[in-house]
């Protein structure tokens, strides 16, 4: 189910103030705040399909999208996963290209959205701002590309393990000031460090043994100690990428 409203006071509900990657371009907002609308998801929506064409621009505010594309024989390839602060759509709507992804909604997810005709008026008043968000989409990219190939270097639990740390700091639900819960299925996960369901089920089982994380009604619950020292040590990861 999608539900959408009016987004004239958008910035006044950012949920990134000071990072906010579409106020980091001069003029952007100031042009097309009036052309934002708020979108709201429920778990599992597709949000854009691929080979269809691109009808806007997605700035995630809270949830996660599963990126994925169709390989040989229609098996679903995962890409990663989109969490708060991603901005999805800007190169194909700039190349005026379809969509080369899928995005579905792995929990309730709510955005902002610029349909791509606001978006091309913005652009034909002042060119200069497509080379700014093509940066954007660069950046991001990169940041997708070091995680990948961090991940290749990794064993599975250390994959495992930095997914959820990833997702519980851009997505995760804080609980009574020590956890961290986080909604995601073993599907998810076992797709994104490359594992089958079993084996992902028994390093989830180890992290439990540990007293790491803890399972309960379809949430991951971290123990926050165990987060923040972990983030503590590893590098800034820039919200991208994850899929059934």
């Amino acid at each position: 189910m999608v539900a959408t409203s009016d987004s004239s006071a958008s910035c006044a509900h950012c949920r990134f103030p000071g990072r906010c990657p579409l106020a980091a371009i001069p003029g952007l907002l100031a042009r097309t705040q009036r052309s934002l609308e708020w979108r709201y998801y429920g778990r599992n929506c597709v949000v854009f399909r691929q080979n269809q064409p691109a009808t806007g621009v997605l700035l995630i505010h809270s949830g996660w999208l599963r990126l994925y594309f169709a390989g040989p024989g229609g098996k679903r390839v995962s890409v990663g996963v989109a969490g708060p602060g991603s901005v999805l759509g800007v190169g194909e709507i700039v190349s005026s290209t379809g969509n080369v992804l899928t995005a579905e909604t792995g929990e309730e997810t709510e955005l902002e959205f610029l349909a791509a005709e606001h978006l091309h008026e913005c652009l034909k008043e002042n060119p200069g701002l497509g080379v700014e968000l093509l940066q954007v989409v660069v950046q991001q990219t990169r940041g997708l590309l070091t995680q990948i190939l961090g991940s290749s270097r990794s064993s599975a639990d250390r994959r495992l393990w930095r997914m959820l740390v990833d997702l519980s700091k851009s997505s995760g639900h804080i609980h009574n000031g020590a956890e961290v819960r986080l909604q995601i299925s073993i599907q998810d996960l076992s797709d994104q460090i490359g594992c089958t369901r079993q084996w992902t089920s028994k390093l989830l089982s180890d992290f439990e043994e540990k007293g790491w994380i803890r399972r309960t009604a379809g949430w991951i619950i971290l123990r926050s100690d165990r987060v923040n020292k972990t983030a503590g040590k590893s590098r800034k990861v820039v919200p991208i990428a994850s899929a059934r």
